[in-house]
């Protein structure tokens, strides 16, 4: 708990006792504990909307969403950093990823009380849902700054250029947040339609990036779709990341060269 208020109040401060001590496996399950338990929470009220029973079956999804992608992807992140010469150990590169969820889980922790608000006085299943789409997205751009901040910190590339630097980690939050979509996908519902019935997970023929367009076209009332081939923008959407990566990674190699 006390290493979470001191990445708080100084994230920079923490991010240098990770690189300077040998992060301890006990420090990062704090973490990984205090932010399973404000998402635990936070996908509770998200799931209220619904049901008792969504409510539950969502407290136990938004943790292995937010966690399981961080930790799906450090394998791939350790590995180039060995490549490029890093000391430091997998559970302190592990911290830093930790310690951006935390960051992301405690702010939805703080907009809890809003949703709750929401869930319990609106019957807008598409303005509920933008709402949770968007303290997600704020919170989570917030949490992946603390990441970027801590992965310069502690010189996770050290024999890397500035530029190579930079595009490994915007290569890497992009796969982040690729496979933190898949998971959202596949995990779904964490709202759940009031006007179905409860199931723990809906198979669906759409992606992550599809449903929200779909939930701008219901709550703006818009009976002509924003595109006329949904499947083929749906396979553009999520080859997009995939190509980000390839070139930012291009890229910055380039520029090592030159």
């Amino acid at each position: 708990m006390n290493d979470t208020l001191y990445l708080l109040r100084n994230p920079d401060a923490f991010f240098d006792c990770v690189r300077r001590t040998r992060f301890g496996k006990q420090q990062s399950g704090w973490l990984a504990l205090l932010s399973a338990l404000c998402l635990a929470v936070f996908g509770f009220v998200t799931g209220l909307a619904h049901s008792p029973w969504q409510a539950l079956s969502s407290a136990v999804k938004m943790p292995i969403l937010a966690i399981g992608a961080g930790l799906l992807c450090l394998p791939a992140l350790y590995l180039v950093a060995l490549m490029l010469g890093t000391r430091l150990g997998i559970a302190q590169v592990a911290a830093v990823v930790l310690a951006g969820v935390c960051v992301m889980s405690s702010l939805l922790l703080g907009l809890a009380p809003v949703i709750l608000t929401f869930a319990l006085t609106s019957h807008s299943y598409p303005f509920f849902q933008l709402l949770i789409v968007g303290s997600v997205g704020l919170s989570g751009c917030v949490g992946l700054y603390y990441l970027w901040r801590g992965m310069e910190r502690i010189n996770l590339f050290e024999r890397g250029s500035d530029s190579l630097k930079r595009g490994l980690m915007g290569g890497w939050l992009i796969l982040y947040g690729f496979v933190g979509s898949q998971l959202a996908w596949r995990l779904s519902p964490f709202v759940g339609n009031p006007a179905q019935p409860f199931v723990f997970l809906q198979p669906s023929h759409d992606n992550l990036y599809v449903d929200i367009v779909h939930a701008v076209e219901n709550a703006l009332g818009l009976t002509q779709p924003l595109w006329s081939a949904p499947p083929f923008w749906a396979a553009s959407l999520c080859l997009l990341p995939l190509i980000l990566l390839a070139v930012g990674t291009g890229l910055a190699a380039r520029a090592e060269e030159n």
